[in-house]
């Protein structure tokens, strides 16, 4: 009897040291929760697409022409940026600091509904220090022919670094 609990002892410990040598939110790793089969594009994954292009470019402007003046970003670590001037405030700060930054993304899911869309992707950022690996989803609205993002909202599934 001894021996069969020193088994299953062994044998759950080195499960555990096992499990906790997997690095959580490594690349490529798809967005947890989601169903096994890649989700559809959807009809705005060049807008994600252009976003992802001017975030490493470090295209402020971009950013500048595509936020509604009164947006609500929510990023990964609670900091609320309730208007277009915050948001851009914040991300300059990223799109600025040293070592650069370059966002990669994969899932990339759209859907629109008349004058509202949305998008979730999974990305990560590096700075070649650092990896912020995690989720983003973006609400737009349709102001004459253009999309505007009115909310924005991040998760990481790591620990947080520093913006």
């Amino acid at each position: 009897m001894r021996l069969i609990r020193s088994c299953v002892i062994a044998i759950t410990m080195i499960g555990a040291v096992a499990l906790a040598q997997v690095t959580p939110g490594t690349e490529g790793r798809p967005i947890q929760g989601r169903s096994p089969a890649p989700p559809p594009p959807g009809p705005l994954v060049d807008l994600v697409k252009a976003g992802v292009d001017a975030y490493n470019k470090g295209d402020i402007s971009y950013f500048d022409k595509i936020f509604a003046d009164d947006m609500l970003w929510v990023d990964e670590d609670g900091h609320e940026m309730t208007t277009k001037m915050f948001a851009l405030y914040l991300l300059n700060r990223q799109l600025t600091a040293t070592p650069k930054r370059t966002m990669s993304v994969h899932d990339i899911a759209t859907g629109t509904w008349g004058d509202t869309a949305w998008a979730a992707f999974a990305f990560t950022i590096d700075d070649g220090l650092h990896k912020r690996i995690g989720t983003h989803t973006t609400l737009f609205r349709k102001f004459g022919n253009d999309w505007k993002v009115v909310l924005m909202h991040d998760s990481i599934n790591a620990p947080a670094v520093p913006h």
